[in-house]
This record gives C-alpha cells, sequence and structure tokens, in this order.
C-alpha cells in the first residue's frame, strides 16, 4: 500500500475494464487520478483525490485541455497510463479502409495524443513513468485480427523508442501487453453473457495458464510500473497473458475440452 503515495496519475481509458481497476489500485496506493474516457464511469468511485472527466481522447483539442487543467490544478503528472483501445476482429481482406483508419486513430492515435501532451511536463521535472497499453498480439502474429495486431505492434515501437530517447532525463516507458482478461470489452464481442462460458474453452486452447486474466492482474502490474519500485525499468514489454507469447504449447493442449478452472 502507498507505493503512489503523493503522486499524481492522469488515466486515459479510465471508465470500465483495465482503466476502472487500474484507476481503484491507484486510489487505493495513494495517488491522485484524474480519469477520462468517453464514457461515464460504470461504476460511481467516491473517494477522495478522485476526478473523471469525459473526453475523446482522439480529439487534439480536448486532450490537450485536459492535460493542461491537470497540470493547472495539480502542478504536475507523474504517472500516465494510456489505455484507450478497441479490438478488431477482422481478417485483413476483410477490413475497410474506414475500419482500418478508425482503429489506428482509437488505438494508437490516442497514445500519441496523451503522451505528447504529458511528456513535456514530465520533462520539465525530469520525472515520470508513463504506461501504454498494447497487447499480446503487439508481440506475437494471430491470424485473426492482423489489423488491430498492427496498432499494438506500433505502440510498442513508439515505446521503445520514447524509452531510449528520454531514458537520461527520467522518464520511463513501458507496455503492459494482456492477453484474454475477463472485460466488458472481451465480453462485449459476444452475443450473450452464457456464451462466454463457451468462448472461455476457446480463449484457453491456446494459453498456457489454462484460463481467462481479470482485469485486477493487469491493474496491479501498472501500479508496479508506475511506482518507484521499477525505477530501473524502462523500455520493456510486460506480457499479461497466462504465457500465450511465450511460444507454442505440447499438442495436445490445443483442445477445446481442457477442463477450466486453474487458478
Amino acid at each position: 500500500m502507498d507505493r503512489l503515495t503523493g503522486k499524481v496519475a492522469v488515466v486515459f481509458g479510465g471508465a470500465r475494464g483495465i482503466g476502472l481497476a487500474t484507476v481503484k489500485e491507484f486510489l487505493a496506493e495513494g495517488a491522485t487520478v484524474f480519469s477520462s474516457d468517453i464514457r461515464e464511469p460504470a461504476e460511481e468511485l467516491d473517494a477522495a483525490g478522485y476526478t473523471h472527466t469525459t473526453v475523446d481522447a482522439t480529439d487534439e483539442t480536448q486532450v490537450d485541455a485536459f492535460v493542461r487543467e491537470v497540470v493547472a490544478r495539480a502542478g504536475r503528472v507523474d504517472v500516465l497510463f494510456a489505455n484507450v483501445g478497441v479490438h478488431l476482429g477482422k481478417s485483413l481482406v476483410d477490413t475497410t479502409l474506414a475500419e482500418f483508419d478508425d482503429i489506428f486513430a482509437l488505438n494508437v492515435r490516442t497514445a500519441f495524443l496523451a503522451t505528447r501532451a504529458v511528456l513535456p511536463h514530465m520533462l520539465e521535472r525530469k520525472a515520470g513513468s508513463i504506461v501504454i497499453t498494447s497487447s499480446n498480439g503487439g508481440v506475437m502474429g494471430r491470424p485473426g485480427d492482423p489489423v488491430y495486431n498492427a496498432t499494438k505492434h506500433a505502440l510498442v515501437g513508439m515505446m521503445k523508442s520514447l524509452a531510449v530517447a528520454h531514458s537520461a532525463k527520467g522518464i520511463r516507458v513501458n507496455t503492459i501487453n494482456p492477453g484474454a482478461i475477463d472485460t466488458d470489452m472481451l465480453r462485449g464481442t459476444l452475443n450473450s453473457p452464457e456464451e462466454f462460458e463457451t468462448k472461455q474453452h476457446q480463449l484457453v486452447a491456446s494459453t498456457p495458464a489454462a484460463r481467462v486474466g481479470e482485469a485486477w492482474e493487469v491493474a496491479k502490474t501498472v501500479v508496479f510500473l508506475a511506482s518507484d519500485e521499477a525505477r530501473f525499468i524502462n523500455g520493456i514489454v510486460v506480457p499479461i497473458d497466462g504465457a500465450k507469447s511465450a511460444g507454442a504449447m505440447p499438442g495436445n493442449r490445443y483442445s477445446l475440452d481442457f477442463e477450466l478452472g486453474v487458478r
């Protein structure tokens, strides 16, 4: 506890799923949290040091205004969590140009705008931690969502370049790369709540840990990367996917009848 006491954290995409779970963990660790999203939070949080603002993270004007307001009120930004993103489960040939542009705007442009708005303030103070949500699709090839994976690879490339460029000035930049996590976004790809139980078998058929992850597990990792405990960790990709991106499993594990429930 109290690993982020005295720190000011800015979260883009903080209304649900991994973002909301991270907001809660940031608050529990003592941070002052300025959350933003295009929607209102899925839960009402009554906590000291918490503010939520409706922001379209693809809009340059709104992003810049939000960060300026944070700096005006709090004096600085110590932590940025750039967590905006959507999935696109389509083959390349079935993806329209509009879908291509939209997913790059939501997954890459948002992280670019958020980082660009915050970075000058961090550089001025020579301190700051930036955590960007990528995906295990940003470190491996996945046949079902190549354009989505392209956006997630782009985030990893941007992260590594920023880390190398600004490490000597006290700025740390890392990505988290989740696999299948039980969030509204994952469940939103399904037709019914009941379908999630069936879908789990498909997800764990390629996951060595044999289960779907939970949002709080990802949030705990973000807290660590944001904290001073990780002050010499910079420019790394952190898969949170039950070893899925680590390599191939034994052949008999790629089966939909594998027993679920491993913890």
